[in-house]
């Protein structure tokens, strides 16, 4: 297919031919094409070959090809504008995106301005901790017997049978002065002999991380800005606040 356009800036489609390139030169070159419009001056044409004709043909270096977006808003032809542009004075500015999480920033087409939407970082960092939160909850802690740690839940069923065997303890020496031991189990099957004040120490235990996981949640929500929290930071600053309440 052969376009033929004017030579001018802006140039204008004159006619188009459909003849292949074999055709054309069969039946005499150039001449074949401007014989179909013979009022067309040769000089002040050109000839493209190509399957479409130009969207937006532009003349430049004596050939015509598309316009960049750049000239089209230089000659007044609306464009999509990406995310961080906007046109002034028949120009794209282009506005750098800040440096910082890309998920959370926004172009704002209106006010020219990047804007990150900080209720949605912060919903997605409190459901980053709530998540931490309740796998911490979820495992419970490592308890130490001799040189080992052994793992204890603390589901509802765990609490109420170490407390109702801290309480069975508690009522036989008050009652009937009589220092009894009771075997508890770990996670892993591991039994250890306790008395009342072992018994009382798996519950402070027990309790100052169950404390620990609810006070880590509100540090990093009150005390830290939204941010890519990993699960090794939160279980750091945890131990910390943990060996603090387990020091008393």
């Amino acid at each position: 297919m052969y376009y033929v356009y004017s030579k001018e800036k802006l140039p204008k489609l004159l006619f188009d031919v459909n003849l292949t390139s074999e055709e054309v030169k069969l039946y005499g070159g150039w001449n074949v094409i401007f014989g179909y419009y013979p009022n067309v001056q040769k000089d002040n044409s050109t000839i493209i070959e190509r399957d479409t004709p130009f969207n937006y043909p532009i003349f430049d270096n004596n050939t015509i090809r598309e316009m960049t977006r750049e000239e089209k808003v230089a000659n007044d032809i609306e464009i999509t504008l990406e995310a961080g542009e906007f046109i002034e004075n028949k120009k794209i500015i282009k506005v750098p995106k800040p440096q910082g999480n890309d998920k959370y920033l926004n172009w704002d087409k209106d006010k020219h301005l990047w804007i990150l939407d900080t209720e949605a970082q912060k919903k997605d960092y409190f459901d980053v901790i709530d998540n931490f939160k309740a796998t911490s909850l979820e495992y419970g802690f490592d308890y130490k017997v001799g040189e080992k740690e052994h793992r204890q839940r603390c589901r509802d069923k765990d609490i109420i049978f170490i407390a109702m065997s801290a309480l069975l303890l508690f009522l036989v020496k008050t009652f009937m002065n009589k220092e009894i031991k009771k075997t508890w189990y770990f996670e892993d099957n591991f039994g250890v002999s306790l008395d009342l004040m072992g018994f009382i120490q798996l519950m402070f235990f027990g309790s100052t991380f169950i404390q620990s996981v609810y006070d880590t949640e509100n540090y990093f929500k009150t005390k830290e800005n939204p941010k890519e929290l990993t699960k090794d930071e939160f279980e750091k600053k945890r131990k910390e606040i943990h060996s603090k309440l387990a020091k008393g």
